[in-house]
């Protein structure tokens, strides 16, 4: 009986039935987008844009969706599970045609069964490219092939550390990347705990970076990006200030906010939802919004649809102001919390309208606050002036 390799087939439209076709590969194993064998037997390849790919397993379909690339991913990840599963004594053994090494769970088998779980736990998909961004590489040049070589092996993560300050880095102006690597090893430390691999690193061992500080926006800043916005531009940056809200909840990704009189639901990752009183003049601006719109977002693009680039926007405003400072959508939501703070909002309602994990992690975020003047002004008095030194003269006399 022949075994199942998740073979993959597109179910396409052919002298008008619909019927499976294998789909094409690449000569270096990558599928060919939406390139089928109408005839197998004689080689015969056509386009078919139509239709969704499915696996061929067990005699039955499966769903791969309408992406090739995705389609062939979710092939390798039904192989690595099965050859996880069996390792692992979860199913009976079978041979899937994945790499097996003699009994024991591959680092790739291991991967795929974190990010089957994390998809099974709901994570967001972002997330989920996010984490998978920075374990597939470790799998590929950690060193080592199996999970069972791990644990109490530091050279595994030191491995990996090594390889990502050989890659390119982008040229971005207010970029971080000794922090985008420690993220990296942050995102597989996660990975690794999953399967009870904890505390390879020494404290003096993890990667260093400089902790990024926002500053709010001085009056003086915010008058120049005022005077450039028409009343579109406008809009963000009072509901940006006024609402403390980060990108993806301005937008909409996880639910557009909601109003109530002067109340504001924002909804943010992992189903955390939070509210913010805001003013009544942006209140207004927003049900106004709503009325003139056919959408539930507060930011459309041309094609009504969310607008995600409010970060090109805002930095469109500050370009157009001929601005010679640094913005960007953290600087608003910190400049909305500096004023809140130095208008006499206490703490704790601040920390539950900003959505922070912890009081202290509030007070720490707004550790540079001053009212304007006041940091001058105790400099000022602070700063130690020597007395003028008397110099005597030499003097002749009886």
């Amino acid at each position: 009986m022949g075994i199942s390799r998740y073979t993959l087939y597109k179910y396409v439209r052919i002298d008008g039935s619909w019927r499976y076709c294998k789909a094409a590969y690449h000569d270096n194993n990558k599928i060919k987008p939406d390139i089928v064998f109408v005839n197998v037997k004689e080689g015969l390849l056509e386009k078919h844009p139509e239709g969704r790919y499915y696996m061929s397993h067990n005699g039955g379909w499966i769903d791969a969706g309408t992406d090739a690339l995705e389609a062939q991913r979710k092939r390798k990840q039904r192989l690595t599970l099965d050859e996880y599963n069996r390792l692992s004594g979860a199913t009976p053994a079978k041979n899937t045609g994945a790499p097996l090494v003699a009994g024991r769970i591959t680092l790739a088998a291991a991967a795929e069964k974190y990010f089957a779980n994390c998809e099974a736990r709901g994570l967001d998909p972002e997330s989920i490219r996010k984490y998978r961004a920075a374990v597939d590489p470790f799998v590929q040049h950690c060193g080592v092939t199996c999970l069972d070589e791990c644990p109490d092996n530091k050279r595994v993560l030191l491995n990996y550390m090594g390889w990502l300050r050989k890659q390119p880095v982008p040229e971005r102006k207010h970029g971080n990347p000794k922090r985008a690597i420690a993220n990296k090893v942050g995102d597989v430390r996660i990975f690794l705990k999953e399967f009870g691999i904890t505390k390879l690193l020494k404290k003096n061992e993890e990667p260093k970076y400089h902790k990024k500080i926002v500053v709010a926006h001085p009056d003086e800043e915010l008058d120049v990006l005022y005077g450039a916005a028409d009343a579109e531009e406008t809009f963000l940056l009072d509901f940006f200030i006024g609402s403390m809200a980060r990108d993806h909840e301005a937008y909409g990704k996880y639910g557009h906010p909601d109003l109530t009189g002067t109340t504001l639901t924002l909804y943010g990752k992992q189903h955390k939802t939070r509210t913010v009183e805001i003013s009544q003049r942006l209140a207004d601006a927003t049900r106004g919004r709503r009325k003139r719109s056919n959408s539930q977002a507060l930011f459309v693009n041309r094609n009504g649809k969310p607008d995600q680039h409010l970060l090109r926007n805002l930095q469109n405003i500050a370009k157009k102001a001929g601005a010679e400072f640094h913005t960007e959508l953290h600087k608003l939501r910190k400049t909305g919390a500096s004023r809140r703070y130095l208008a006499g909002l206490p703490l704790p309602t601040l920390r539950l309208e900003l959505g922070q994990a912890s009081l202290a992690e509030t007070q720490d975020y707004l550790a540079d606050v001053r009212k304007p003047g006041e940091a001058k002004k105790a400099v000022a008095d602070a700063d130690f002036l020597p007395k003028p030194k008397v110099v005597k003269t030499g003097t002749t006399g009886d």
